[in-house]
C-alpha cells in the first residue's frame, strides 16, 4: 500500500511540473541573429541568418535562472552584402551546409548576474562540432499583445571558428566571431 501511495505522489509531482511549464517560442518576424567578423585587421564583415527557430521553457514565475533554452539556426540562410561569399560560406570550403544543416544551442538554467542580465552556459554545435558555450541575455522585458505574451531577449556570444573545423578565409578573416541575437518570443494567451 505504501508503494502505490508513494508512486502516486510522484506521478501527482509530475504532472504539476509538467503544468506549471511555460513555453516561449521565437516569433521570426520580429526577430533577428547577426553576426561579425574581422576583416583585414582594420574593417568588419557582418551578416545574419534568415532561417532560424528556438523557445525558452520557464517555470510559471518565468524565473529566468531555471530556464530551459533551446535554437537551432539553418546554416543555408547566411547572408552577407556579397552574394558570392555567401555562397563561399556555405558551400565545402566553410559550413558545408548540406551535409551539416543545423547550427544549435542547448542549455539549463542561467546565473543572474544583475537585474536583467543572465549567463548560461550550454552546448553550442557547429559543423558537426559541439563545444560548451557561454551566451550573455539580456532581459528586455515582457508585455501583452493581442493574442500572446511577447518578451524580448537580447543573446550575445563570441566564439572561436578554428574551434569548430571553420578555418577557410585565414588570416584575412579574424578567428573570433561576435553573434548578437535580437529574439522576441510569444507565449500563447490560453482563451477563457
Amino acid at each position: 500500500m505504501k508503494r502505490k501511495t508513494g508512486l502516486l505522489v510522484l506521478l501527482l509531482l509530475f504532472i504539476t511540473a509538467a503544468f506549471s511549464q511555460e513555453i516561449w517560442n521565437i516569433d521570426n518576424a520580429h526577430s533577428n541573429i547577426n553576426f561579425e567578423v574581422g576583416w583585414e585587421d582594420f574593417s568588419m564583415r557582418t551578416g545574419e541568418f534568415k532561417v532560424f527557430e528556438g523557445s525558452v521553457t520557464t517555470n510559471a514565475d518565468n524565473d529566468l535562472t531555471k530556464a530551459t533554452y533551446n535554437l537551432k539556426v539553418d546554416p543555408n540562410s547566411i547572408d552577407v552584402i556579397a552574394a558570392n561569399l555567401s555562397e563561399q560560406l556555405k558551400g565545402e570550403r566553410f559550413l558545408e551546409s548540406e551535409k551539416y544543416p543545423e547550427i544549435t544551442f542547448n542549455s539549463m538554467g542561467a546565473r543572474q548576474v544583475s537585474d536583467s542580465t543572465f549567463v548560461t552556459t550550454g552546448k553550442l554545435k557547429i559543423h558537426g562540432v559541439e563545444k560548451d558555450q557561454e551566451v550573455l541575455i539580456k532581459y528586455k522585458g515582457q508585455k501583452e499583445g493581442r493574442r500572446s505574451l511577447m518578451m524580448g531577449l537580447e543573446v550575445s556570444l563570441q566564439f572561436n571558428r578554428n574551434d569548430f573545423g571553420l578555418t577557410w578565409g585565414a588570416p584575412r578573416l579574424a578567428e573570433n566571431v561576435k553573434v548578437v541575437g535580437y529574439l522576441l518570443y510569444n507565449k500563447r494567451i490560453e482563451e477563457q
